[in-house]
């Protein structure tokens, strides 16, 4: 298999972890003025298999990206000589972060509408359920949080730094491949129906193995 075809191992990954993140995220909750939402918060009930599936894609999603992340790493310290950059650094722990952190998130995640699904069952009453996921948020909170800055703020640091300084044969204006590009499109998208950017994280990373995978496996491809 070529290496460009190992790099693609990453996009077809973020295919998964799309689906996974809109089973998760779309129609589960938003912003509501209505009296009656609590918090400000429209608070729905979706089916627990959505989670269940979304669990299964993370994993299914990580394993595929370590395979493409492995074949990434070895490019860019063979090919490009990277190894002592410190912004290639910054982009390679955030590649291995991401092999745990895509399995994690959906796992992590995912249990958190289960856990209100339940309160709702158990009570009817949204306070209470809401006040049960919150409760197992903040157990989640400092792992979620660390996962993103390691993975999405690291690696579009380290993407951004590499592109400009001319470090891999990238056009300028492909630095908008990057995650945190992709959150920002997804807060683009929540203006036209809430919940639309539930999978804009994942598709920032899926452009980004893209334009690894038509750029990379040549010294002399530039688009």
């Amino acid at each position: 298999m070529k290496s460009k075809h190992r790099l693609l191992f990453g996009c077809y990954a973020m295919v998964l972890a799309i689906i996974g993140d809109y089973l998760l995220g779309y129609g589960t909750l938003g912003t509501s003025s209505d009296p009656d939402a609590y918090m400000g918060i429209s608070w729905n009930v979706a089916p627990d298999w959505r989670y269940a599936v979304s669990s299964i894609l993370g994993f299914l999603s990580a394993a595929m990206f370590a395979f493409a992340a492995t074949e990434l790493m070895k490019i860019l310290e063979t090919d490009y000589d990277l190894k002592g950059s410190k912004l290639y650094k910054l982009f390679k722990i955030a590649n291995w972060g991401g092999i745990l952190y895509f399995a994690f998130i959906h796992i992590g995640i995912c249990i958190l509408p289960v856990v209100f699904n339940a309160g709702m069952e158990a009570t009817g009453d949204i306070p209470t359920a809401v006040a049960m996921t919150i409760r197992v948020l903040k157990s989640e909170m400092i792992p979620l949080v660390a996962g993103f800055v390691v993975c999405d703020i690291f690696v579009t640091i380290g993407w951004i730094g590499m592109v400009i300084k001319g470090m891999i044969p990238v056009k300028k204006w492909m630095i908008i491949c990057c995650p945190v590009f992709g959150v920002l499109f997804g807060q683009l998208l929540n203006l036209i129906s809430e919940g639309l950017d539930s999978g804009t994280e994942s598709f920032g990373w899926l452009v980004l193995y893209l334009a690894c995978a038509l750029t990379l496996t040549k010294k002399d491809a530039v688009l």
